[in-house]
C-alpha cells in the first residue's frame, strides 16, 4: 500500500482525551505519532468508531500546563494483531498554528533525545 502522506510523522507517546458526537464523555487515548496535518491514536473500546467521524481531543504535553484542544477526522481504524484495541489515523481540522507547532516541537525533541527509535 503507497502511503500518500504529505508530511512525515514523528513517533511520539503522550496521553490525550477524545469526545465523540455519540458519546457524551471524554475517553483516554493516547497519540502515538504527530504530523503538520494529523496524528496518529490509540484507543481501547470494544467498539469501533465510524471513520469519517468528527472528534474533539485534549491533548497532554509535559512541557505544557493547559491540554493542546484540536479537532479532527477519522481517516482509518484497524485493529492491531499484538493487542486490545484499536488504532487509528486523525486529520487535523482544527487546531491553533501556536498549538501544533508546540506538540511538534515536544515529538521531535523527545524522538531526538530517544535515539530517533
Amino acid at each position: 500500500m503507497e502511503d500518500r502522506r504529505k508530511f512525515k510523522r514523528i513517533p511520539v507517546q503522550v496521553s490525550a482525551r477524545y469526545l465523540w458526537a455519540s458519546k457524551e464523555e471524554w475517553i483516554n487515548c493516547s497519540v502515538t505519532n504527530v504530523s503538520r496535518e494529523g496524528m496518529g491514536i490509540d484507543v481501547h473500546l470494544q467498539e469501533k468508531i465510524p471513520l469519517g467521524e468528527m472528534l474533539q481531543f485534549k491533548i497532554t504535553i509535559p512541557t505544557k500546563e493547559e491540554p493542546i484542544k484540536t479537532t479532527g477526522t477519522l481517516m482509518w481504524l484497524k485493529e492491531p494483531k499484538d493487542k486490545w484495541g484499536f488504532i487509528g489515523g486523525i486529520k487535523f481540522i482544527n487546531i491553533d498554528s501556536e498549538e501544533i507547532w508546540t506538540l511538534l516541537d515536544y515529538a521531535k525533541e523527545n524522538w531526538l533525545r530517544n535515539g530517533k527509535k
